[in-house]
């Protein structure tokens, strides 16, 4: 009798991680961690800028879940990379990454969660499957860049040589989640001929590339160059007429969007330098900004500002995302908020009210970033702000002492989502438990007036 790929994929993950665990299993383990307890802004206070204001605030109840019409911002934690799946007003969905590796003997990474005996992309299957019941296929999937923590492992998953006819790669996790739902349109940075902005790429970009082949010949996937300044090239597939929905490529491949009108800047062909020494593979992220109704959202992988000029200096990289993207209410934040990303011109051309940060290790809240990100004094930005790690590293809580801006970081960790609703109108920001799959709510934050577009009309007419 034939063994189907489930079939396969169930034995083998089982004999896998059985081996790669060993004795380490209980290592990752929740009794393994000693978090603090948490520091937060308080949403009970009403002297506190990040109050709930809204009565039924949902707190220890299962979430409630999307319905049409809502925006859903799914920032999904396993603690090993990066994994956000997004649910449009219309039911349109989207996968934007799914990180796995090896992080079991990694000492400065954060509690893997539920548990570390599944693959981080079943547990990111299992997530969807609880927040958008009976999907078959995801729309769209989005790789911002080659690395393991956004994509998978070519070397750590579940090999899928021996079944005829099938591709040798490793089902890790982008490709991973694609054993449970198909993906309608695919894009990474490098397609159709991964030249841009140089033929160099991470290894896992092979193991990615052979998954995106086998999808594309036995499954329907179609893939797209994700085409920079375009406007709607990602789009509502259901009811694109119904919701003032729009999407906004920014970013790819060091070529950076100027604004209408402006044409693009390629960083890589402007200061040729950069394609000889820079093999930062960050930098060739893809971002883009979603905007529904009043309410304003960029996304752009671990861009970072480490690219140089002629003269080896620091070049404005990340400013000039930040001023292609305008003003947002939520930003989810660059390379994880290390060191080298979210610098001041970044973060004050964007100016959101929510950061919300991907962690999955100790170096993934740092002073300088907090401090950017947090700074409401001349040299930022005015306004009350949140900051929204998924977790926050116990190994931290020395470097956090009496720094100001910890009166505005939620420290509970755990699923963040951002709920749009009313049109666009509002938000809120939730926190829902990852050490289980209950989806209780923990925290909520808002509802928060959209400002972004009606700041982004501001700006285009001063």
């Amino acid at each position: 009798m034939n063994t189907s790929r489930r079939e396969f994929l169930g034995a083998a993950a089982g004999v896998g991680l059985a081996l790669q665990f060993g004795t380490t299993m209980g290592t990752r383990s929740s009794a393994g961690f000693a978090y603090a307890n948490p520091v937060a802004p308080d949403p009970n206070n009403p002297n506190d800028p990040n109050a709930i204001t809204d009565p039924d605030h949902e707190i220890g109840k299962p979430y409630v879940g999307w319905k049409e019409g809502e925006l859903d911002l799914n920032f999904i934690h396993t603690g090993v990379g990066e994994n956000a799946f997004h649910i449009f007003p219309d039911g349109t969905t989207m996968l934007l990454d799914a990180g796995d590796w090896n992080t079991l003997t990694y000492k400065d990474g954060v509690e893997k969660l539920p548990s570390a005996e599944r693959h981080a992309g079943e547990w990111i299957a299992r997530y969807i499957s609880r927040v958008k019941p009976g999907l078959e296929k995801i729309d769209y999937v989005m790789a911002s860049h080659f690395h393991t923590d956004h994509i998978g492992d070519g070397g750590f998953g579940v090999g899928m040589k021996g079944l005829e006819g099938d591709k040798d790669y490793q089902i890790s996790g982008i490709s991973h989640v694609g054993e449970y739902y198909r993906y309608g349109t695919a894009y990474d940075r490098g397609y159709p001929d991964y030249s841009r902005p140089t033929t160099w790429a991470p290894k896992e970009r092979e193991n990615l590339v052979k998954f995106w082949n086998y999808a594309e010949e036995k499954l329907g996937l179609k893939r797209e160059k994700f085409e920079v300044g375009a406007l709607d090239q990602i789009k509502l597939v259901s009811a694109p007429e119904k919701y003032d929905f729009h999407i906004r490529n920014v970013c790819a491949n060091g070529v950076v969007w100027l604004g209408e009108g402006k044409g693009n800047i390629d960083f890589f062909e402007t200061y040729p330098i950069n394609k000889e020494k820079n093999k930062n593979e960050n930098t060739r992220s893809l971002g883009f900004v979603l905007q529904y109704g009043g309410f304003r959202f960029f996304t752009g992988g671990d861009a970072s500002g480490v690219l140089l000029d002629d003269d080896g200096k620091r070049l404005d990289f990340d400013g000039a995302i930040g001023r292609a993207a305008g003003p947002v209410d939520v930003c989810k934040a660059n390379h994880h908020s290390y060191k080298d990303a979210m610098l001041k011109e970044f973060v004050n051309a964007v100016a959101p009210r929510v950061f919300v940060v991907c962690v999955w290790d100790k170096w993934h809240l740092q002073d300088n970033t907090a401090s950017n990100m947090c700074d409401d004094t001349a040299s930022g930005y005015p306004g009350a702000r949140l900051m929204c790690p998924t977790a926050v590293h116990p190994g931290n809580a020395e470097m956090m002492q009496g720094k100001a801006w910890r009166d505005k970081l939620v420290e509970i960790g755990g699923h963040v989502v951002v709920k749009v609703y009313d049109g666009g109108a509002k938000y809120k920001v939730y926190y829902l438990t990852a050490k289980d799959e209950s989806m209780k709510v923990n925290l909520v934050f808002g509802p928060f007036e959209a400002t972004g577009t009606t700041r982004l009309a501001k700006n285009a007419s001063a």
